[in-house]
């Protein structure tokens, strides 16, 4: 069982990891409306654009996970 975790963290690209948790994180905030106190946009347009683009860099970046 150890040595199948062990294998498995080797098989991991972290860096792809960490980056697809925070825009998907960063995107599903933006959907909430808490990024609009830290971020103005100047339309709805611009913000479901911003959410819209960091969910697709999640998806993106979780491809990459697999080295």
């Amino acid at each position: 069982m150890l040595k199948k975790i062990k294998v498995m963290l080797k098989k991991i690209d972290f860096k792809y990891l960490v980056g697809a948790i925070g825009a998907l994180i960063l995107g599903l905030l933006t959907m909430a409306g808490v990024v609009q106190n830290y971020i103005h946009f100047a339309g709805i347009n611009n913000e479901m654009g911003f959410a819209f683009m960091a969910i697709l860099l999640g998806v993106i970046c979780i491809f990459g996970i697999k080295k």
